[in-house]
């Protein structure tokens, strides 16, 4: 196939002051947890993007003095040559495949403690300058500071932009968005308490965004596109700043008719000291929610304008840039995803499209210092370190091996892929039901998960495609029937199911529930999945701390029940706070009138009655009709280890191997299913496919140089030590 008409606009070259773009797909900055000191890494993940066919590939938010560090985030910086050396390399890689590379500037206003010689890069203690003493999230008093420490700062723009261009960036853009740089801290009222030259007037808050951009212009020259990443609209409270904000329809087109000289291109966003409204998931936002702010201003500039918003569809995309919303079709996630998303599209392959579900686990993984990762994609961030390629697969040494994996959930879905698309003689995929997707099937129920299907449906195409796959669907197996197939390797991934028992994790000892409640107890199988009858008053026990105790409060309470949700955490869904959902969840719950209990303990006093307890209010009974426990899962592994204890059988049956992946080994996040399912298919013939295959570290390495940094160098091997001469 070739690319639609309805797509042709997509591709339109696109100028960028001295450069141009070969499309309009603009891969926004974003963090990935590899920073600059892991530059193998960084290449591998940005440089998939340009071989994906994305135009203009950026790096992330990088800081350019070390007293701005962020710590113990792994951000991208640019303080000196080394870190030259190293973005240099990420700006080649991305340049080799023919996109323009990108690089954001940011001198950070409100992140980390600054104080000498403590964190894991040493600081000194700094005035902020251009704000008054004014409480700042996570950063305490902020110092006024007068002209000519301004013009420092300045400076040392100058000096990073100088160091950028060495490095070989085409565009670079300065941060003055999601109120964390002092540029936006100086434009945003909030912020800016000033009475000088600096403060009160919208030109007065502009002046150092021109005296930086007028700066930076002059050092760099003609060669590089500068722009700037404005937060356009900082929202109303309690998620923003109100009208002490930034706002779209007020302050902000005439900042951008002000500033419109000294930039090649604006990249618009919203969001104030809550970014995470520019980062929301599908929970609560759909494709282009942005647009209610960015929809009308391009009309105040005449360069180019990007936007972004969750915008995955091919057809939005369109939609967009015709209209004249925007000039460049900006995302992150949807490039996390799936980083061919360009070239699926100009080649007609739509349906291929491995679509972003909005879960949000990319972000938390920003969040919680972790390196990046995906649901959808499971090759992303291991481009580098484990040499994964998410659209190319090499043929297994044993290919001529038929393979059954017993189990159809998200695992067992991406194994059964890989293994076809590594040329696996016949895999045959087998379930219990009648369906795909397993636990995903009625997980995407709940409210706001409505586009988790896309897992089951993207796999759904793939296995549909390869010839040397079979899906069998309702048929049951014993261990019996699993031996006598005739495969020669059998993989289950049999998942997992939430037990009755519930241990509580935070002190290891069973909530007990069960033997009091009888048939008032159930899980979230039950409820969900089967559909079991539920009383009006519910109490819902959550050990879980994701999405699943509140999806199942949230969804009673559409339904009329009066609900109760019990944490014996701190929070509710304690880890929606990385996923950056906890706000919209809470205000949802809040909004059907969940009574919210945290760090409280359930125990059953009678039959239809439970005690709630918690440090700071008295004990309280109340009456129950049902009790939902979203506690403990258990790994779903009987026939794994009925198939192991019949080892003796094997040889007879002609089964060489077994093996296991997803929540039937260990219970986790739905992408840790994938990645297992994943890795065990493209490692299906090492030597030992139970242990992952050793991959790159990017450490120093005393007396190292580039060849430890090759798949299989020495440097990466194990060492295995004779227990029996120790």
């Amino acid at each position: 196939m070739s690319l639609s008409r309805r797509y042709s606009v997509l591709f339109d070259a696109v100028r960028i002051g001295p450069k141009e773009s070969k499309n309009r797909f603009w891969a926004t900055p974003h963090a990935i947890g590899f920073g600059s000191d892991h530059s193998g890494s960084a290449a591998g993940y940005r440089s998939m993007r340009a071989e994906g066919g994305w135009g203009v590939v950026f790096t992330e938010a990088t800081t350019i003095t070390p007293e701005m560090d962020k710590s113990p985030h792994r951000m991208s910086r640019l303080w000196d040559e080394g870190d030259v050396r190293n973005l240099a390399h990420v700006a080649s890689e991305i340049q080799r495949h023919g996109a323009l590379a990108g690089i954001e500037l940011e001198y950070n206003a409100a992140v980390g403690p600054m104080t000498e010689g403590r964190g894991l890069t040493p600081r000194a203690i700094v005035a902020t300058p251009g704000e008054s003493s004014l409480a700042v999230p996570y950063a305490g008093g902020l110092i006024e500071a007068d002209g000519a420490a301004l013009a420092e700062i300045r400076d040392i723009y100058v000096a990073a932009a100088l160091r950028a261009k060495k490095a070989g960036f085409d565009l670079i853009t300065l941060h003055c968005g999601h109120a964390a740089s002092i540029l936006a801290h100086l434009l945003i009222p909030y912020y800016n308490t000033r009475t000088d030259e600096y403060g009160g007037s919208l030109e007065n808050r502009a002046r150092f965004h021109r005296e930086v951009l007028t700066a930076v212009r002059a050092a760099v020259g003609p060669e590089v596109a500068v722009g700037l990443r404005l937060g356009v609209d900082t929202l109303d409270a309690p998620l923003g700043l109100g009208d002490r904000g930034l706002r779209a329809d007020a302050d902000t087109p005439l900042f951008i008719e002000h500033m419109d000289d000294l930039v090649d291109y604006w990249d618009f966003v919203i969001g104030g000291f809550d970014w995470a409204q520019d980062a929301q998931s599908s929970r609560t936002a759909a494709e282009n929610f942005e647009k209610p702010w960015v929809g009308g201003l391009k009309a105040f500039t005449t360069k180019p304008v990007v936007n972004v918003g969750r915008l995955n569809s091919p057809d939005t995309m369109v939609d967009i840039v015709n209209a004249g919303q925007c000039d460049f079709i900006g995302a992150a996630r949807a490039g996390i995803s799936d980083p061919f998303l360009p070239n699926k599209i100009h080649a007609g392959s739509i349906e291929d499209i491995r679509e972003c579900i909005g879960c949000n686990y990319c972000v938390s993984r920003d969040i919680g210092t972790m390196p990046i990762g995906c649901t959808q994609n499971a090759t992303t961030g291991e481009e580098f370190r484990r040499g994964w390629h998410p659209e190319k697969f090499t043929r297994a040494a044993n290919h001529e091996n038929d393979v059954l994996i017993i189990g159809a959930g998200p695992a067992g879905m991406e194994c059964a892929t890989v293994l076809g698309k590594r040329g696996m003689r016949n895999v045959h995929l087998v379930d219990a039901a009648d369906h795909l997707g397993g636990s995903i099937d009625w997980v995407a129920t709940l409210p706001g998960r409505h586009e988790w299907r896309r897992l089951i449906e993207y796999r759904e195409h793939q296995l549909r495609k390869l010839g040397n796959v079979e899906v069998i669907l309702g048929n049951p197996m014993t261990v019996e029937d699993v031996l006598d197939y005739g495969a020669g390797i059998i993989i289950t991934a049999t998942g997992s199911h939430y037990t009755r028992d519930g241990i509580n994790p935070h002190d290891r000892t069973a909530f007990g529930l069960e033997a009091v409640l009888g048939d008032r107890l159930l899980t979230p199988e039950q409820v969900v999945r089967d559909g079991a009858p539920v009383g009006q008053r519910v109490v819902v026990v959550d050990s879980d701390g994701y999405f699943m105790g509140p999806g199942i409060a949230e969804m009673l309470a559409q339904r009329g029940h009066e609900v109760i949700l019990a944490a014996r955490g701190e929070h509710i869904g304690e880890y929606q706070r990385y996923t950056r959902e906890i706000t919209p969840t809470l205000r949802d719950l809040r909004h059907l009138k969940v009574g919210l209990r945290v760090e409280t303990t359930v125990t059953a006093v009678g039959p239809d009655s439970v005690r709630l307890s918690s440090p700071d209010r008295d004990d309280e009974v109340i009456g129950v009709d049902t009790v939902v426990l979203v506690g403990t899962r258990a790994a779903d592994d009987e026939m794994y280890h009925g198939l192991m204890a019949r080892r003796d059988d094997w040889q007879a049956n002609e089964v060489s191997a077994v093996y296991r992946v997803g929540d039937c080994v260990r219970p986790h996040f739905i992408a840790d299913a994938i990645f297992s399912g994943h890795r065990l298919a493209r490692e299906i013939d090492s030597p030992d496919p139970t242990r992952p295959l050793p991959f790159i570290r990017e450490r120093r390495i005393i007396g190292g140089g580039d060849a430890d940094f090759v798949l299989g160098a020495p440097a990466q091997q194990p060492v295995f030590l004779n227990l029996s001469t120790l």
